[in-house]
């Protein structure tokens, strides 16, 4: 459980960090936001360069690591293939007493749990394994360019690129994983959505905030 929740938090970080940055990536474009508020945009953010530059560059490079350590292979990391075989090892204390022990609120004294509990599925595991599988192409995408420009400086620059909608449907497809685990583990959901709107409204608040202060600056 504490594992889990180790893991879930780290990607609720990774999440909030991806919609920053691209909010930030995406704020001098015209077709994302308009001509008018592009312009605006570009004006407060090339007055403060020395500040939203290297913000800009850390927080793509902070999500691009976030997103692989949940798929890291070490056996010393903490992953999604990590959880699994954890609750594979110890499915037999993993048991439907010990889920009603430890959540004791959460299920109500449910009777009926105790017959069908199992931690995990080999039918969950297939389908974790099939996502893994579909967005291989987009998690290859983003080690290269961890591994030729977050983690090292290769001397050959080789610029790795990726489409922010991929980016988008591998979270949804973390946020699936996740949910095929504890769904059956202990019967809990994970949601992100509210981080995306709270991430892309504070990143926008603080662009409009600047906005008025240098009106405010020039007056």
């Amino acid at each position: 459980k504490a594992l889990f929740k180790r893991l879930s938090d780290e990607m609720c970080r990774t999440v909030e960090v991806y919609w920053i940055w691209r909010t930030l990536a995406f704020a001098r474009s015209i077709p994302e936001v308009g001509k008018e508020k592009a312009e605006k945009n570009v004006k407060i953010i090339n007055l403060n360069k020395y500040f939203f530059m290297p913000v800009e560059n850390a927080l793509l490079h902070a999500f691009i690591i976030g997103i692989l350590k949940f798929f890291d292979t070490d056996p010393r990391a903490l992953s999604i293939e990590t959880l699994i075989k954890k609750i594979h090892e110890n499915k037999g204390v993993i048991t439907a007493n010990v889920l009603l022990e430890v959540n004791p609120n959460h299920f109500d004294g449910d009777e009926e749990l105790k017959k069908v509990y199992c931690p995990l599925k080999d039918g969950d595991i297939k389908n974790i394994n099939d996502l893994k599988i579909k967005y291989q192409l987009t998690i290859e995408k983003l080690k290269t360019i961890r591994d030729k420009q977050s983690a090292h400086n290769e001397i050959v620059v080789t610029n790795g690129t990726f489409v922010p909608v991929e980016i988008e449907a591998l979270i949804l497809a973390i946020q699936e994983m996740l949910n095929k685990l504890s769904g059956t583990f202990n019967r809990s959901m994970t949601i992100w959505d509210h981080l995306k709107t709270e991430a892309i409204n504070d990143t926008e608040l603080l662009l409009k905030n600047l906005e008025r202060g240098e009106d405010q600056r020039m007056a």
